[in-house]
């Protein structure tokens, strides 16, 4: 095989798997979102993952400006699943942290989505199923941030 084949071949394995990872995220978003917008459900869960956060972190972690992460900070707020808390290095600032009504939407969703991605697997063959098993190593390692392989 040349080395023009095997760039091809790697361009349109890319561009399959962008398209089923696309579809795969899509399906799994249809099992509902707790009422959160895309930006919310983002947001909830970077304060979640990295939290207590001031809202300029959260800006640059969701590649958002700081007026947009403020706004969407608020609604959550609002909603119930996030609370600002004073800065402890610096009184001047606040942090940004999940609440309890947050963490259990999060848990809800997450197994909510779980449930119907499990009822696709389900309809897999064996074999297909342990295929499956063998190729999340290898998308594991395409998620993994390229810095820290």
């Amino acid at each position: 095989m040349n080395g023009t084949a095997t760039v091809r071949s790697d361009a349109e394995t890319a561009a399959r798997l962008r398209l089923v990872v696309s579809r795969l995220a899509r399906a799994l978003r249809q099992h509902g979102a707790a009422g959160l917008t895309p930006s919310q459900l983002s947001a909830l869960v970077s304060v979640e993952e990295f939290g207590p956060i001031r809202t300029s972190e959260l800006a640059t972690r969701e590649a958002v400006g700081a007026p947009f992460a403020t706004r969407v900070v608020a609604s959550l707020e609002e909603l119930g699943f996030v609370d600002r808390v004073d800065d402890p290095s610096d009184g001047r600032a606040c942090l940004i942290e999940v609440t309890a009504a947050g963490r259990q939407t999060l848990e809800a969703l997450w197994s909510e989505r779980t449930a119907g991605l499990n009822g696709r697997i389900g309809r897999l063959s064996a074999d297909q199923v342990a295929l499956l098993d063998h190729a999340l190593l290898v998308l594991e390692a395409l998620a993994r941030d390229p810095d820290q392989s």
